[in-house]
């Protein structure tokens, strides 16, 4: 009989906790935070709004993590006991933090142990360093294009040069002022002939002087 009532204790502590984990993951109707909004910078002192407005209430308190962690650190930054429907629940004074990007949480305790959650992520923090703009991804339209047609290219016939014909005359030389005329040849004829026999007169002169002496 124990072992019996062991079995039906231990499927009930299984279900209950199977409840609870399934209510933490969950985003339950009337509990969110609507300011700040995911990817805000924030500076200063920052109001944050939301409602709290679900059946079962007990409380609610709001934490915040690095965006980075991985360990599941949170931080308090205010609690309450009173539901709020739309309204604002806190003041978080970012001037007590470092720069650097948070998320921001808010969790609703329930009857029966169970509790509902609602995340802002990526909280830019920037008080003392400048706020980065993000630009938005450009959407690609598509352009239809329309092809331009292009001239017909019609050939044309470039007219060949005409070659203009040379006449054939001849062109008479210019006179060679060395030119030798017969004349020119008998004088020199002439000459020779006078000085050869003007040679021959003076050998002979020579020869007869010289048979002269001789005798």
């Amino acid at each position: 009989m124990r072992r019996y009532i062991f079995v039906i204790t231990a499927l009930l502590g299984m279900f209950v906790q199977a409840s609870w984990v399934a209510a933490q993951s969950g985003d339950a109707a009337g509990v969110e935070i609507t300011a700040p909004t995911s990817g805000a910078p924030i500076q200063g002192t920052v109001a944050i709004s939301g409602s709290t407005m679900i059946e079962d209430f007990i409380s609610w308190e709001i934490t915040f993590g690095y965006t980075s962690d991985t360990t599941g650190t949170w931080f308090l930054i205010a609690e309450g006991n009173e539901s709020v429907s739309s309204g604002e629940l806190t003041q978080w004074d970012t001037t007590t933090i470092t720069d650097a990007d948070y998320n921001l949480r808010l969790t609703v305790f329930l009857d029966g142990g169970r509790r509902e959650h609602f995340m802002v992520n990526n909280l830019r923090v920037r008080n003392y360093s400048p706020i980065e703009t993000i630009t938005p991804t450009p959407t690609l339209t598509s352009t239809p294009f329309t092809e331009t047609p292009r001239p017909s290219l019609t050939p044309t016939n470039t007219a060949q040069p005409t070659d203009t014909a040379v006449p054939n005359t001849p062109t008479p030389l210019p006179t060679n002022p060395v030119t030798i005329t017969q004349r020119n040849i008998n004088n020199s004829l002439m000459r020779g002939a006078a000085g050869a026999l003007a040679a021959f007169v003076l050998i002979g002169l020579y020869l007869s002087i010289k048979q002269i002496i001789r005798r």
